[in-house]
């Protein structure tokens, strides 16, 4: 059984049991010899039968029972702390401001219910994950106040109840500006977890014995240590085990060899590998080598990170900034003077490699310094005429987020991209260009608008169509409808005041001429609080990676439901984009092919998102 996707691998030919750390109750398998086929490296497929099983015996045989030095070190740490009279976990070494950021924060009071049990006292294992300094999008609405040289953003993380604690800290008053909690999300994790994580899985025998048998067919010498793996700090999850039932901190380590991904799901709660899974990723042709990204990084980041920027141009006014992990955060948005929306940016990209076993990772899209985002801003914003027909109809803002070896295998790049026409219609454009991490993936980007304008409580309301437009009274969500289904076969839901101006929102389903196939969306109406952590300011990991329902993160926000009338309104609007490396066909793909002797790189991108055209325009529908 050489050949496995999207399922875990069984095989070997040492005739012996080797123990997987957090298959619940399970065990690899170790049968008949055969060859793996690495296709895809060198031009190359692996044809000897078999494999030096002799050599590899003795790689097995010198696996060590104990335990990575790395989580020994860790371990003892946590245990040493949680006797601590408060039992979190600092971040160790650092200086200056971010020290003191850090102490001031952790010696305020309102800390301490969150670090024991309610009834019976126990202390909770906490740590400090980041300290870093706060940008724009941290520094909005009471944090404002916060002064911008000295303000700090400190994330916490409770294993015990899954929650992440921010605290924006002002180091020149030496004061905690806010504190807030949001259940069920993750932060970026600390460097110590990111080198715990690439310990433990290093150290799994089963690892070990995969890398072996892809050195061999390399033809190096043993030495797992040159095999890196990527995607190291990424939220993961996989289905019936802790990381999904227990809303575990889970990660996922992937060892790309050939033409396969190899998935070391750790969790980080238990501080175990939960399981193996395998991906199919293809040829992706030559590496391409981009040079000066360093200083690039540091003009983005002055320029697009730490400063807020304006545009004013065809009617349109709007401030920008690109957040830390919340992509390109559009702000105060007007048309002829009027206001059309608070803020608008996507909050997440969820990826999810397998229908079975819901794996996969939880990316985040944002600068490309001091940020929490894998996937990173190449270049900075660029604005655009949008054509049609020839004429000059509005124009667009884009955002390039990329990681540095796109398109190799997982790596991922996306663009988030706003348009503005003149006749004051908008829209806001999510688009994969692959590659990923696999042939069968599905990509659920998060977008969040808040539907405010200038006012905290507007005057308006939201209406969903089914048959007829009926207002929606309360926190809920639905499912996009075949365009039969919509008012005028295109429009889902009806934003209005009280004179009658407003919007009709037109999901994707193909119409945009964007390449887009549908979003066959999730479609979420919730109250906006600006008073909490609810997406005002930069949000950590939301939700899941790879539930295929609607539970995609936005219905946190409906605990408890709440009325709608008289509040102000966030939309929230969740794409499912699956990719197709069928050639010929291909979507949310990626290829590098070398043509005339050079590089060309080919995407196949998937759009999706919503169009947003004034009622005025429509008729009034």
């Amino acid at each position: 059984m050489c050949e496995s996707t999207n399922r875990v691998k069984i095989f070997n030919g040492l005739g012996v049991l080797i123990r997987l750390g957090a298959f619940i109750g399970s065990l690899i398998l170790i049968t008949a010899p055969c060859a793996f086929a690495y296709e895809g490296v060198s031009g190359a497929t692996d044809t000897r039968q078999p494999y030096d099983e002799a050599k590899l015996a003795l790689i097995a045989a010198s696996f060590p029972d104990s335990e990575a030095p790395e989580k020994v070190a860790y371990s003892a740490a946590i245990s040493a702390n949680l006797l601590s009279k408060l039992p979190i976990l600092a971040l160790p070494d650092l200086q200056g401001k971010e020290a003191e950021a850090q102490r001031i924060m952790l010696a305020d009071p309102r800390l301490v219910p969150a670090t024991r049990d309610p009834q019976t006292k126990k202390p909770l294992r906490s740590e400090v994950m980041t300290v870093k300094p706060a940008l724009p999008g941290d520094r909005v609405g009471a944090e404002t106040a916060c002064w911008e040289g000295g303000c700090y953003r400190v994330e916490i993380y409770n294993f015990f109840h899954n929650v992440t604690i921010t605290g924006l800290v002002d180091t020149t008053k030496k004061q905690v500006v806010s504190i807030n909690s949001l259940p069920e999300s993750q932060p970026e994790l600390s460097e110590r977890l990111k080198q715990l994580s690439i310990a433990i899985a290093r150290h799994e025998p089963a690892v070990r014995l995969e890398v072996s048998r892809y050195l061999q067919f390399l033809g190096k010498e043993h030495n797992t240590k040159d095999v890196l793996p990527v995607m190291i700090d990424t939220k993961s999850a996989l289905k019936d085990t802790l990381c999904e039932r227990s809303k575990h901190l889970c990660v996922a380590p992937t060892y790309v060899m050939g033409n396969k991904a190899m998935w070391v799901i750790v969790d980080l709660t238990d501080m175990k590998v939960v399981g193996l899974r395998w991906t199919d990723v293809g040829n992706s042709g030559p590496p391409t080598v981009i040079t000066e990204r360093k200083l690039e990084n540091e003009y983005v980041f002055k320029n697009f990170c730490e400063q807020v920027n304006s545009v004013e141009q065809r009617g349109w006014s709007f401030d920008y900034h690109i957040t830390t992990s919340d992509g390109l955060r559009i702000a105060n948005a007007k048309f002829k003077k009027q206001s059309v929306f608070r803020s608008a940016k996507v909050v997440d990209w969820h990826v999810s490699y397998s229908r079975k076993d819901k794996f996969g990772y939880s990316d985040a899209t944002g600068c490309p310094m001091f940020s929490s985002a894998v996937v990173v801003a190449f270049k900075g914003p660029e604005i655009s005429p949008i054509v049609e027909a020839g004429n000059e109809v509005g124009f667009s803002i884009s955002q390039d987020f990329r990681q540095q070896n796109w398109p190799a295998p997982c790596n991922y790049r996306y663009e988030e991209r706003y348009e503005f026409y003149d006749d004051g219609r908008y829209r806001v454009a999510m688009v994969n260009h692959g590659r990923g991490c696999g042939d069968y993936a599905t990509y659920r980007p998060i977008l969040r608008i808040d539907l405010g304008g200038s006012t905290d409580k507007l005057n308006y309301g939201v209406e969903r169509w089914a048959d007829e437009w009926k207002l929606v009274e309360q926190e809920s969500w639905s499912r996009q409808k075949e365009p039969a289904r919509l008012a005028s076969s295109q429009f889902s839901h009806r934003i209005s005041d009280a004179s009658g101006a407003g919007y009709l929102m037109a999901p994707s389903h193909g119409q945009f001429n964007d390449g887009g196939r549908g979003d066959n969306a999730f479609i979420y109406l919730t109250v906006n609080h600006p008073d909490k952590d609810e997406g005002d300011r930069d949000l950590v990991t939301l939700g899941t990676c790879c539930n295929t329902g609607h539970e995609q993160g936005p219905e946190l926000f409906m605990k408890p439901v709440e009325a709608l009338q008289g509040q102000s309104i966030v939309l929230w609007y969740v794409p499912q984009l699956k990719n197709d490396d069928t050639p010929g066909d291909e979507y949310c793909w990626a290829q590098n092919d070398v043509v005339s002797g050079v590089i060309k790189t080919r995407t196949w991108p998937c759009a999706g998102g919503p169009m947003f055209v004034p009622l005025s325009r429509a008729g009034g529908e």
